[in-house]
């Protein structure tokens, strides 16, 4: 599925990359940093992907370019503390009363204490980690190039159950009754039962299906590819609703106040969506970055009643207050 992108080295090639250029839309370009006022930031190492937002408030930054990842404590400007993680690291989580890394090119999951930066655990996962997160007492964890989901006990750092996946998979995200995988590369959405850990497939759901969001008995999917919003029913995977979202959407994440925020590459862009009538309703420009074509991919978390953003090519993390 891997092709070389050019203006990305060859250890950042950790499968944002895509074999298809099919359902790209025509791009609005994005404003340049003199052409709009930043929102505010905190510069962090080269190529911020994932986010993750802790117990305490503070938000972790995982650098991929850097190899670093990044703890800014509630209300700073600035990071604390900096950890070195070699291997390309991507994407976090914070669960379990540790933050878990995934290192793409060192094929491991990677726990973190939160208080130290200390390296407590790492469990081997095969060829391309990617996407994790926690739910039903478990870290979830999809190894996109090794074609599984794994199940990690978290007290133990060890695999409890490998599921068998088509590669390509990317993110996964908890839901109140099943976890779910966005297979980028399947144009699905796959639910999987916690109790069986069995696997159940929608048909084609967009082009691109990137992060996901679970919330009131609906999964919201972000479509990379084809500039949409997609609604699925969380038991039958079947098509709900959809919401036309320019600018690459990439993350998702539900609000406290039963809404749902979307990063578009774009700017970035913050974009609030309306899930009960299933319209946009608020729009904040961030920056003056332009969409990464499946380069690389923007994280979101919210904290602090912030929703902090990532930014892969400018090298900081926006945040800004939820709008009203």
């Amino acid at each position: 599925m891997l092709r070389i992108c050019a203006v990305i080295p060859l250890a950042l090639l950790f499968g944002a990359c895509s074999s298809s250029d099919s359902g790209s839309a025509t791009r609005v370009p994005a404003p340049s940093e003199s052409e709009v006022q930043l929102a505010p930031h905190v510069d962090v190492g080269a190529g911020p992907v994932g986010l993750t937002a802790a117990d305490d408030g503070s938000v972790w930054v995982v650098a991929a370019r850097d190899e670093t990842v990044a703890r800014i404590p509630p209300g700073a400007d600035a990071a604390d503390l900096t950890v070195d993680v070699p291997g390309v690291p991507l994407r976090a989580t914070s669960a379990y009363g540790s933050v878990w890394l995934t290192s793409f090119e060192g094929k491991k999951l990677l726990r973190i204490d939160p208080r130290t930066g200390d390296v407590t655990a790492s469990t081997p996962t095969g060829a391309g980690p990617e996407g994790v997160a926690a739910g039903f007492g478990s870290v979830w964890l999809v190894a996109k190039d090794a074609g599984k989901l794994l199940r990690i006990d978290p007290d133990t750092s060890t695999v409890s159950a490998k599921i068998p996946l088509e590669v390509g998979a990317r993110l996964v995200a908890a839901g109140p009754d099943a976890m779910y995988v966005a297979h980028y590369a399947d144009d699905a959405v796959l639910r999987v039962d916690p109790e069986t850990n069995e696997l159940t497939s929608s048909g084609d759901v967009c082009d691109g299906p990137q992060a996901m969001a679970v919330l009131d008995g609906k999964v919201w999917v972000t479509c990379t590819l084809s500039d949409r919003l997609v609604a699925l029913d969380a038991t039958t995977l079947e098509p709900v609703a959809q919401v036309e979202v320019d600018g690459s959407p990439d993350s998702v994440a539900a609000t406290p106040d039963g809404r749902l925020a979307v990063v578009a590459e774009e700017g970035p862009t913050l974009v609030v969506v309306d899930p009960v009538s299933a319209t946009v309703s608020g729009r904040t420009v961030l920056g003056g970055e332009r969409a990464l074509g499946d380069r690389a991919n923007l994280d979101l978390a919210l904290a602090g009643g912030e929703a902090w953003v990532s930014s892969f090519s400018a090298d900081r993390v926006y945040h800004v207050p939820l709008p009203a």
